[in-house]
């Protein structure tokens, strides 16, 4: 019944873009009579009725068949109706579900040469580099030849050193073509700029992401975090591995691994009193170690080796658990890493604080207007509504699906699931089908590999370590006699296309191991064959010992004890139980996606307070970057405020106070005296210090002797104050996310406790804010440089 009514609702979206096709298909003649050059001028004329008034819905017709003319001139391909379909639904802000081999990448050239006409950068987002610039490269003669400009958002040479204004350059091109995590990185870095020379990024106007279901809602989990000085490292790693190591499960401690929660159990606790020698581990001077046993716990049970990460020369590497990927240079934060690496007994990292953070779902906030794409965005649309209100149009494949998607396989264990697929395999390749068999980890991908090497039959092994060499490997998986193997998410973005004489022989076989934890992943692993009308078969192994049906399914079915009563040939032809294990994973895999959907909420959840700090700084930064007028900065004002709190906090009564409070804050060669004024009159107190502070400001001004480069000093100044703060807030409430927890607080709401504190925490931080101005302003060291640019030396 739901789907009938999602079958209706798509059915009515595609009838009312349908009217916005024939309005595109009819300026099909006109282009085509077109000379070249007429052709290549509709984009100044675009561009003029722009500035003259004119919308880009109004536009659009005419610019997307321009640009589709123009896909025929310069790269011989013209795109379809339903990849019009695709970009109008683009255009309007949402996300059209188009599948594999149906042309996204040409899809996406018509709205980002639409938005391309505004000048305020169309940007294409996808999930690595490879992809970033394979794109940008067989895009640019298109783009080019219609006289927008278009760049890669990044220099794609490791560790490359940008001159100044060389990422202002690239980000001022009417298109750029980049990664969600360069973008994310270079957005949190362009707000660290202490002034507009080091600024680069405009504002965010049209962001169009590829594989959107991958990167705004697999990826949001983990936040984008700059790392800055490191924290004092704790010695207690080493000691809490040891001491977790004693523990006893459900005695000493409780653990849901759905959701990823692991306490201690009251005999928890007095043990850890115990072992350490304590009367109560919550007391407040025992901070540490309760967080050290947490971080410690969450790394021993939680975390699991080779699938959530790899020992790789003596470092724990991390690995995506959607992607299969390994993410070097990426670490947890809030010591969570070192607990892995003290579980591990590899050296001990320096545990870094946070600069910076942003999740994905804030970072394209920052956008006028985002839309997506992805051949299995439907799965996700209820979140795309409820976190961005957008809507998922699924357009129809220009050929049928001729695919054949057969029922799944079942088995009771893993080693008669794996002979079945090897026998399958073998079968397979001696008929010369390719086929691309699919595992869930890279374990698993190496111990098929070598099974078929041992059986003299060659393959290729993916396991998402290299995508470029992945990207060519998928591309290659089509020919005759082909077998590849490989992780869940390698090659993704890479069409498989068909040698000669294997449509004949049925196409490409896609076999999988074992379903996913997630339905979108296994839709997309069956969709890597079947592309644009090509038959391909796909057929998915399950066992009653796999990932997703141990962790995630409840049944009394799973009992082995039962099992072993009925012979594994009886098993297998039994429909009945066939039917069962399917239900069972058909609830593991819903109860996994439920989860995943809980998990991003409470991401999203603990993201509020930081995202409304985060727009208030950055509005404050940009603010102060952007004044030049220094009376507008009211210093005298915050000056006042901050010596009328210093009063009473500081009991600014006696000589010896006031004198030691100057000498610290305003000006540590101060020979002054008190007699004139009444040290308990706070008001007389006060503007002495401020007539103190004047003082200093007009020296500071003297010895500068520019008015450009005094404004230089005040607005460096007042950003060091800032910024020296905000970092210390941002990695405290890193640090109170990782350390906050339900029983710890007696019953309180971890969220509502996150944010009471945050927001305390937040308003200390803004007192502290305007102490440091005052400071800096006051007792900074200006100079110049050789080439006569402004160092200050900042009091610490």
């Amino acid at each position: 019944m739901k789907q009938r009514i999602n079958h209706i609702i798509n059915e009515g979206r595609l009838k009312r873009l349908s009217k916005h096709l024939r309005r595109v298909n009819a300026w099909y003649t006109t282009c085509r009579q077109l000379s070249d050059a007429e052709l290549q001028a509709k984009t100044g004329e675009f561009r003029q009725r722009l500035q003259q008034g004119a919308s880009l819905s109004e536009l659009l017709p005419e610019a997307y068949a321009v640009a589709r003319e123009a896909s025929w001139r310069v790269l011989g391909m013209y795109p379809k109706d339903v990849q019009v379909l695709g970009a109008i639904v683009m255009h309007e802000g949402n996300i059209p579900e188009m599948q594999t081999g149906e042309g996204k990448t040409l899809t996406a050239t018509m709205p980002l040469y639409l938005h391309g006409l505004t000048g305020k950068g169309a940007y294409l987002i996808t999930t690595n580099d490879y992809l970033a610039r394979r794109d940008c490269e067989e895009m640019t003669p298109l783009f080019e030849w219609l006289g927008l400009s278009i760049a890669l958002g990044f220099v794609d040479e490791p560790d490359y050193e940008y001159e100044p204004g060389e990422k202002k350059a690239i980000y001022a091109h009417d298109i750029i073509y980049t990664t969600n995590g360069r973008l994310g990185f270079d957005y949190l870095i362009d707000h660290l700029a202490d002034g507009q020379e080091g600024k680069f990024l405009p504002k965010l106007y049209y962001g169009l992401i590829d594989e959107i279901d991958s990167i705004v809602l697999d990826a949001a989990q983990t936040p984008l975090v700059i790392s800055g000085a490191p924290r004092l490292q704790s010695n207690l790693f080493d000691i809490t591995k040891n001491f977790v190591e004693t523990l006893e499960p459900e005695t000493h401690f409780e653990i849901k691994e759905k959701e990823k929660a692991i306490w201690l159990t009251p005999a928890g606790i007095a043990a850890a009193n115990a072992y350490f020698g304590v009367d109560n581990m919550y007391d407040v001077p025992h901070f540490d170690l309760v967080r050290n046993i947490n971080l410690s716990l969450r790394a021993h049970y939680l975390f699991e080796a080779n699938f959530d990460y790899f020992i790789y020369d003596g470092e724990v590497v991390l690995i995506d658990r959607v992607t299969g990927r390994m993410m070097p240079g990426t670490k947890l934060q809030s010591g969570l890493h070192q607990a892995i690496e003290a579980k591990e007994g590899v050296e001990i990292s320096q545990d870094m604080s946070a600069m910076a953070s942003i999740t994905f779902q804030n970072l394209f906030r920052q956008f006028t207007m985002f839309a997506g794409m992805s051949g299995t965005s439907k799965l996700g649309e209820k979140e795309f509504l409820d976190l961005y209100s957008k809507v998922v149009v699924q357009i129809p494949t220009d050929k049928p699906i001729i695919r054949e998607d057969y029922p799944d396989l079942v088995f009771t264990d893993v080693d008669a699931k794996n002979e079945a697929i090897i026998e399958r395999v073998c079968a397979l390749y001696e008929m010369q089908r390719p086929v691309l068999l699919i595992t869930r980890t890279a374990e698993m991908a190496e111990y098929f590999s070598m099974q078929f090497f041992e059986r003299d039959i060659p393959n290729n092994l993916l396991i998402a370590q290299n995508v470029a060499k992945e990207a060519q490997m998928i591309a290659e998986a089509g020919q005759l006699r082909a077998v590849t193997v490989a992780t869940s998410m390698a090659g993704r973005g890479t069409d498989i296309k068909l040698a000669d004489g294997v449509k004949e022989l049925g196409g490409l076989a896609v076999i999988v191991s074992e379903h996913m934890e997630n339905s979108r992943v296994d839709r997309q692993l069956r969709g890597r064959a079947g592309r644009q009308g090509d038959p391909g078969s796909s057929q998915i192994y399950i066992s009653l010992e796999d990932y997703v049906v141990q962790r995630w399914g409840k049944s009394k079915l799973l009992d082995k004890v039962q099992l072993e009563r009925i012979s594994s040939q009886g098993l297998h032809e039994s429909r009945l139980f066939q039917q069962r294990v399917k239900h069972i994973v058909t609830r593991a895999q819903r109860v996994s996606e439920e989860q995943g959907i809980a998990i991003r909420e409470m991401a999203n959840e603990y993201e509020k307070s930081l995202s409304a700090q985060r727009d208030i700084i950055y509005a404050e930064r940009d603010r102060v970057l952007e004044q030049w007028d220094i009376d507008k900065m009211a210093l005298r004002q915050l000056a006042r405020e901050v010596f009328q709190r210093a009063y009473h906090t500081q009991s600014l009564n006696t000589e010896a106070k006031v004198r030691d409070y100057i000498y610290q804050h305003i000006s540590f060669q101060f020979k002054g005296h008190f007699d004139e004024i009444d040290l308990n009159d706070e008001r007389s107190v006060v503007e002495q210090l401020v007539s103190l502070f004047e003082q200093r400001l007009i020296a500071q001004q003297q010895f500068i002797n520019e008015p450009y480069m005094y404004m230089r000093f005040i607005q460096k100044a007042i950003l060091k104050a800032i910024d020296s703060n905000w970092i210390q807030q941002v990695d405290r409430l890193q640090q109170l996310r990782g350390s906050i927890n339900n029983r710890q607080n007696g019953q309180r709401n971890a969220i509502f406790e996150y944010h009471r504190v945050a927001l305390a925490s937040f308003e200390s931080m803004r007192d502290a804010v305007k102490v440091d101005i005052v400071n800096n302003l006051c007792q900074s060291v200006p100079s110049f440089d050789k080439r006569g640019d402004l160092v200050v030396h900042f009091p610490n």
